[in-house]
């Protein structure tokens, strides 16, 4: 089969049908009237809503298995982290936070989910096991410590702050030992997240273009060098996430007007548009083909 090419916005563009999405993607969307987690099902039209209801519903993270999705809500009062199974039964809060959450990750043996607790004007990273005890602070600081993620091989967080003025990309052991930055930049370096094998690091970077924040989709090593374009935007492509096997980065942009999801194919650059929605669709995750979460 030829390959339908179309150069838009300095991008490469590949046509639907050349385009394999084989893995479910979940994302959260305001489609619904309210902040709901849907999941997008390779050669299905319309994603299927797996929370429907009348609270927030966001940033949802999917256990390395694929069978159970974590995810931010505030039909509690005050965001804190729930889980359910990935066909959006079996729901549970697991975390009693009286401030707001954020950013959930779990680590690969699926056991922690890692977090941040979101002080207003300082966030600091913390973690717990999967049923929300044994909560453990890993940083300390007068700044916005956030978006952690554990390495594939467990050794080490990738995650970002603004402790040094600007958001730059840092790590730290298990346990909030030994924290580095591994980004210099006048940028803003945010959202890292690990490749599945974890030789690379993913990352969004900002720059102030006329008075707006703009940028694109970048990689490098784990210690910060051999930095790559993965992506090229004139507003803001962000939130990366890696597909299973390594081959796709998906991300959110509002290069077409309004947040949408976006996969991009790391090593040719070609880039295929997910949802297509004017509601607000963002924060993807993929979800591994072998926990069949659209049979």
């Amino acid at each position: 089969m030829s390959l339908r090419l179309i150069f838009l916005t300095g991008c490469l563009f590949i046509s639907q049908h050349a385009f394999n999405q084989s893995f479910p993607i979940v994302f959260y969307s305001d489609r619904s009237g309210i902040s709901d987690i849907f999941m997008q099902c390779p050669g299905n039209d319309e994603p299927l809503n797996l929370t429907n209801n009348p609270s927030k519903d966001n940033c949802p993270a999917v256990s390395p298995d694929g069978r159970r999705i974590a995810f931010l809500s505030d039909r509690t009062g005050i965001e804190n982290i729930f889980i359910m199974d990935n066909d959006g039964s079996n729901v549970r809060q697991i975390t009693q936070s009286d401030v707001p959450l954020e950013h959930p990750s779990w680590s690969p043996d699926g056991e922690r989910i890692f977090f941040v607790k979101d002080y207003n004007s300082r966030a600091e990273i913390w973690v717990a096991n999967s049923n929300g005890t044994n909560q453990v602070r890993l940083t300390n600081n007068n700044s916005r410590d956030e978006r952690p993620f554990l390495s594939p091989d467990a050794s080490k967080i990738v995650f970002m702050s603004n402790r040094d003025g600007n958001y730059e990309i840092y790590t730290m052991n298990p346990d909030g030992s030994d924290q580095k930055r591994i980004t210099f930049t006048p940028s803003f370096e945010i959202f890292p997240v690990w490749s599945p094998d974890g030789t690379k690091i993913a990352y969004s970077q900002k720059i102030m273009e006329r008075g707006r924040m703009v940028g694109g989709i970048r990689m490098m090593n784990p210690d910060g060098t051999g930095d790559e374009e993965i992506t090229r935007s004139s507003t803001r492509d962000e939130d990366a996430i890696w597909s299973p096997d390594g081959k796709y980065i998906a991300f959110q942009s509002v290069r077409d007007g309004n947040f949408e999801i976006y996969m991009v194919d790391v090593e040719t650059k070609v880039e295929k548009r997910i949802t297509n929605n004017a509601a607000w669709d963002g924060w993807p995750d993929f979800v591994p083909a072998e926990s069949e979460p659209c049979r």
